[in-house]
């Protein structure tokens, strides 16, 4: 199994609940569970050994491009290479995904490789 591995649907909610965090409109029970899952993918991510303002900028990146459909080239300064980029994204929406319930024990644990 693909690391980090969303579905179509899987994509589309959590691509929707960051664009909707991100205009932070109605309070309603998607958004406020949105709101949290992303907050602890944020603080979750795996970025390597990087200094903290260094992290805080490649996750506020990944966010934005998620957000308002930015791609890499047009983020500025990522601090880390195209496909680097990419990957922490796919990372990102997977914990968003994970944190809000879309992922399975299964598929976790095949994810973890003790599955």
């Amino acid at each position: 199994m693909k690391r980090f591995y969303l579905d179509y649907n899987e994509r589309q909610i959590v691509n929707a609940a960051v664009r909707m965090d991100s205009q932070r409109g109605k309070a309603s029970p998607f958004s406020k569970r949105a709101e949290e899952a992303i907050r602890k993918a944020k603080d979750n991510m795996d970025v390597g050994e990087v200094a903290p303002d260094v992290r805080r900028v490649i996750v506020e990146k990944i966010y934005q491009s998620i957000a308002y459909s930015q791609p890499w080239e047009r983020l500025g300064e990522t601090y880390c290479y195209r496909g680097q980029f990419y990957q922490f994204r796919k990372q990102f929406c997977y914990l968003v995904a994970d944190y809000m319930g879309l992922i399975d024990a299964r598929r976790k644990r095949e994810k973890e490789g003790t599955g």
